[in-house]
């Protein structure tokens, strides 16, 4: 390997480096405190590297991963959840919190890792460790609390469910290999693609819908995401799907020419149910959790028809709108997750997310109760707000292909969604019914959340801010 493809590699090098001094540090000395800063200097020191070396073009990097600049975006989207992450689990677990803490870093850190590989992966050896290193290390962290029944349970259930889905991938890997004699992405995908290479597609697109949470491989995320700690459900509906998603896009546009048609079929199918069942079944939920992991189901249907859409039209255009879409959903979560985390404690045995728990948060934490509030109207397409330009880019590229049961369905879903994201934001400010606990953030955690609501409503107002550095961001056009 040479000098200057170490050099591509910096931030995943920087974070390998993070990973064994927080390694050396539990056996050398246990310190909450410690471990934190050191997660900490990690992540923004993997995101100053990324940001000075920014990606211009496609590099190849060994025969296993490439750099290119869409990579690059969702690496810095990758890193700004896993700094949020780090930043909240600390009032979340407290100053005597029975759980031990060194090992959550470490775990974040290996979950990040994997991510930032995934989204770099043009191998399939490279895919499968990436997935699997990803997989793992957020698996041990959704199951954290060991004394929550939820919390195992839930983590179980993602354990065997997982393993099946990586299978099926796996499987699909294989019959696309049989078929052509590549490991490389790009070289296994020419056309034209026979009944097994067909079969083989669709299994490893099943496998990858699975860890989407897409219809009808939906059916763990609720559970698992009412279980798990609200800091480990963050981690988990932000840092795994951004990072598959980029893979999906990948191998979407990778699709030949001649299964494009079937594919396309397949896919818009599968989004349209993941809208509606998605945002329907959210209109029955009491629990918040459960409710984001629904309205994470629908969400990832609209980002789906980016991917039905990049088949048909301009791919470039498809990656500059899914690449804002996918930004104004993370920062929406983060801050609904980053509410929840706050006012939740590690050690109790169930996280503060019951909607008649949060009934009248304004008149107690009025700066909590607005930062939700703005994300659910970005998570809802509100104008002056970032998921508002998302959801216009979505619209607009699928009016462009003509694809109106797309559209139809995309305005119905927003409709549904707008109704149960305005039925929180009334809880929050109708009259208080109890006491709420006290929410505790060290400054650098306020000022992160503070920057991150005010980029949510500052691009909804300015989308220009972005949307003119996007395509030369991503080195489009």
């Amino acid at each position: 390997m040479s000098i200057q493809e170490l050099w591509l590699l910096l931030p995943v090098l920087i974070i390998s480096a993070g990973i064994l001094a927080l390694m050396l540090q539990a056996s050398w000395k246990r310190s909450c405190y410690l471990a934190q800063g050191i997660c900490l200097v990690t992540l923004f020191l993997a995101l100053a590297a990324l940001i000075n070396n920014y990606p211009t073009d496609l590099k190849t990097i060994t025969i296993l991963f490439e750099y290119e600049p869409i990579g690059g975006f969702f690496s810095l989207l990758l890193l700004m959840v896993g700094i949020s992450v780090a930043l909240l689990q600390g009032p979340y677990m407290g100053a005597n919190s029975k759980e031990v803490a060194e090992e959550f870093y470490l775990l974040l850190l290996l979950s990040c890792l994997g991510a930032m590989l995934l989204v770099m992966s043009r191998h399939i050896g490279s895919v499968i460790l990436s997935i699997e290193l990803m997989s793992l290390s957020m698996l041990a962290i959704l199951a954290y609390n060991r004394e929550r029944k939820l919390a195992l349970e839930g983590a179980m259930k993602y354990l065997l469910l997982s393993g099946a889905a990586t299978s099926v991938l796996l499987m699909g890997f294989a019959l696309l290999y049989a078929s052509s004699g590549q490991m490389m992405l790009v070289d296994m995908l020419q056309s034209p693609m026979g009944l097994m290479a067909k079969s083989g597609f669709v299994l490893v697109l099943a496998g990858l819908a699975f860890k989407l949470s897409l219809v009808p491989l939906h059916f763990w995320t609720p559970d698992v995401y009412q279980g798990a700690p609200v800091n480990s459900t963050l981690l988990l509906t932000t840092l795994s799907k951004a990072a598959v998603f980029a893979l999906f896009i990948k191998l979407i546009l990778l699709v030949p020419t001649d299964f494009e048609a079937d594919m396309v079929r397949m896919l818009s199918w599968m989004a349209i149910a993941s809208m509606l069942l998605g945002n329907w079944l959210a209109l029955q939920q009491q629990s918040l959790k459960r409710l984001m992991a629904y309205s994470a189901i629908a969400h990832m249907g609209y980002v789906l028809v980016a991917g039905v859409i990049a088949m048909g039209i301009d791919h470039s255009l498809v990656l500059e709108g899914v690449s804002y879409y996918l930004l104004a959903y993370l920062v929406a979560s983060i801050l609904i997750f980053a509410v929840l985390t706050l006012l939740s404690r590690l050690d109790d045995q169930q996280d503060l997310e019951e909607l008649p728990q949060l009934q009248g948060l304004f008149w107690q934490h009025p700066w909590l109760a607005t930062i939700m509030t703005i994300a659910f109207l970005s998570l809802a397409g509100m104008p002056i707000t970032i998921g508002f330009i998302g959801k216009f880019y979505l619209l607009t590229l699928a009016v462009k292909l003509s694809a109106w049961w797309l559209v139809t369905t995309m305005l119905v879903g927003s409709a549904v969604g707008l109704y149960y994201y305005l039925r929180v934001i009334f809880t929050l400010f109708a009259p208080a019914k109890s006491d709420m606990p006290q929410a505790q953030a060290a400054y650098l955690s306020k000022i992160w959340i503070g920057l991150i609501a005010a980029s949510l409503l500052l691009l909804g107002i300015l989308p220009g801010l972005l949307g003119d550095q996007l395509r030369s961001i991503l080195s489009i056009g």
